[in-house]
């Protein structure tokens, strides 16, 4: 496909360089040999910064929960390197949280906020997620407390979102402990940090099915005024309710009816990641007038939808798939 990643432009060429990575994940020997096109050389001469820093994240998922010195070592030094380009530091931080995904490793949190705290959007919003990947379910008080500090300090909305589900990741598989930071989250004034409550719930209680949670993710989903939110309340159920993909078309049976679009957007989603594989007539009859909604993205979401349900299903299994 080298030719349709020599026609993407800007952002997308930053997004096609990564999906090599996607392809090759797991070989962690050729790595470097597999993007040394596209990784930052050390001479003078650039490329695009957009391929380039799409090579450094690519890195990142190739090596993701791998935990690598030499890669970890490497792409330090492209951070350090790329100081004056947004997109370089960019995908060198999130490629630095994959490979260091999990190590709660202080001295990278250090680095990563070094770069979060100089304030430009898109290379903020990349190291909040590298700190949260790097910190996924350590539920380390320091950190989230300089990450709230920041997300009510900066004035860039994609800061606060990265720090949002940041949070979230630090809470993964916590369960109660995570309650104090969910409440504080939720009473936020800023929709953002009530977004990032709902993928906290998500993560906190991922497969637990809790009733408290559900009950609690539905609330929001009615009543928040802002439609992230009540968007991102709704696929958290398909988070929370994984572990039981035959309860969650019930769950949101009359959440995909709603007025609301992004509800009925978010409705979709849920049965995708809940019921991914399953190829449940329940799930395929919810999603079937979704297909054909009114509004635009609400196509896209259950379109979307229909192929993680029938993600790797074979003919044989149902023949709907055809």
């Amino acid at each position: 496909n080298l030719e349709w990643l020599a026609k993407a432009t800007n952002w997308a060429k930053f997004s096609a360089t990564a999906s090599l990575g996607v392809i090759h994940k797991g070989h962690i020997k050729e790595s470097k040999s597999i993007l040394s096109t596209y990784l930052p050389s050390g001479g003078g001469a650039r490329g695009s910064p957009y391929s380039e820093g799409g090579a450094l994240y690519a890195m990142g998922i190739i090596h993701a929960n791998h935990f690598d010195k030499e890669t970890k070592d490497y792409l330090l030094e492209q951070l350090h390197n790329a100081q004056s380009t947004e997109v370089l530091s960019h995908g060198a931080c999130l490629g630095l949280g994959l490979v260091c995904m999990a190590t709660a490793d202080e001295t990278i949190y250090e680095e990563l906020k070094q770069t979060l705290y100089t304030d430009t959007a898109v290379a903020g919003e990349a190291a909040a997620y590298g700190i949260g990947l790097v910190m996924v379910g350590s539920a380390n008080e320091k950190v989230i407390g300089e990450l709230l500090a920041y997300a009510h300090d900066t004035q860039h909305e994609k800061i606060i979102r990265g720090c949002a589900l940041a949070l979230a990741m630090t809470m993964f598989r916590r369960e109660e402990e995570a309650e104090s930071l969910i409440q504080q989250m939720l009473l936020d004034k800023d929709p953002i940090l009530r977004y990032g409550a709902c993928f906290c719930i998500a993560l906190a209680y991922v497969g637990t099915s809790q009733n408290a949670a559900i009950r609690r993710l539905l609330h929001i989903s009615v009543s928040d005024v802002s439609d992230d939110v009540r968007r991102a309340a709704v696929m958290s159920l398909g988070f929370v309710l994984c572990n039981v993909p035959d309860q969650l078309p019930g769950v949101v049976k009359l959440l995909s009816e709603s007025y609301n679009p992004h509800v009925r957007y978010a409705a979709a989603m849920a049965i995708g990641i809940a019921c991914a594989g399953s190829a449940q007539l329940e799930a395929h009859n919810l999603l079937q007038p979704l297909m054909s909604d009114g509004t635009d993205f609400v196509r896209q979401g259950a379109i979307i939808a229909m192929g993680l349900l029938y993600m790797q299903t074979s003919p044989g299994k149902t023949d709907r798939v055809k």
